[in-house]
């Protein structure tokens, strides 16, 4: 894995300890243009970075708490693309699962809980909302 310039490193440590603290104080619309401008600070191809994976898990379950779906939906892409050397376990698909499933897009939520069932061999499922668990198993 690739380190990124020491510099960036601590402008991105910044957002992320800034964005903490909105978001402990419900400012979650700054907390997510932290995040966003920590996201910035890494280079290209941000996959080759460790931290891309949990910035971006951190902007889609922020935009997740206010129930923006959509523009949660718009990060997923990110998350498949972050942090290449980052162990498979089904998490990312999970969590597409979820937005997919608050979206109404229960088709392809289904999709994804299955692939993120297989991967974790059910693990992603444990202490989740069941809601998630019955659409896989179409219930």
């Amino acid at each position: 894995m690739i380190q990124i310039d020491p510099e960036k490193q601590v402008r991105m440590e910044k957002y992320k300890t800034k964005s903490d603290e909105y978001f402990g104080n419900n400012d979650y619309e700054t907390s997510i243009d932290l995040l966003v401008q920590a996201w910035g600070e890494i280079p290209q191809p941000k996959g080759l970075y460790p931290d891309t994976y949990n910035i971006v898990r951190d902007i889609i379950d922020t935009f997740t708490v206010i129930k923006n779906y959509k523009s949660a939906k718009q990060w997923l892409n990110h998350l498949y693309t972050s942090d290449f050397e980052r162990i498979d376990d089904g998490e990312r698909e999970f969590l597409s699962g979820t937005i997919y499933y608050e979206l109404g897009e229960l088709n392809v939520a289904k999709e994804f809980f299955d692939i993120a069932n297989k991967k974790s061999e059910g693990r992603s499922f444990e202490g989740q909302d069941v809601k998630y668990i019955k659409l896989l198993k179409g219930s």
